[in-house]
């Protein structure tokens, strides 16, 4: 996949249309999700910026697919609303891969129980091995499944 100039989920966006399209598509009577403005701003900021970050230079994410997986999974595990993390992080993703001219290629209702799986298995990780290992699968899902739109 050649790499091109990357367009971030920044705050505005969070609040016009990755957490709009959340609620509209995964909103659950019994299960709300927050409203927007029931959120951590520092926790909210840091993983939108976390796909972001450089150190002497170097990107920490340097290709696409490592960006994608580090927003999802900082979103998740930040937590950075009362409620429907898990929601949120997986509109994002899509939102994000969308604003690239990206989407998920392949069986629409396996794509979906993967990131349902795999957005449970995020929340309940416990430790940094756990990070790394879960970034990296979701780089490869993504890095075989994605399509140009």
């Amino acid at each position: 996949m050649t790499e091109q100039k990357v367009n971030y989920i920044d705050i505005g966006i969070m609040e016009k249309m990755c957490h709009p399209i959340a609620v509209a598509i995964f909103d659950e009577e019994g299960d709300p999700i927050a409203k927007f403005n029931e959120h951590d701003l520092a926790l909210l900021d840091s993983a939108l910026n976390n796909p972001r970050q450089a150190f002497g230079g170097q990107e920490l994410y340097p290709t696409f697919t490592k960006k994608a997986a580090s927003l999802y999974y900082g979103l998740i595990k930040n937590h950075p609303f009362k409620n429907g993390n898990k929601r949120i992080a997986t509109a994002s993703l899509l939102i994000f891969l969308y604003m690239n001219n990206y989407w998920i290629g392949g069986n629409h209702k396996e794509n979906e129980d993967y990131l349902i799986d795999l957005a449970i298995r995020v929340s309940k990780s416990p430790g940094i091995q756990d990070r790394d290992l879960v970034l990296l699968e979701l780089e490869k899902w993504l890095e075989e499944r994605l399509v140009k739109n």
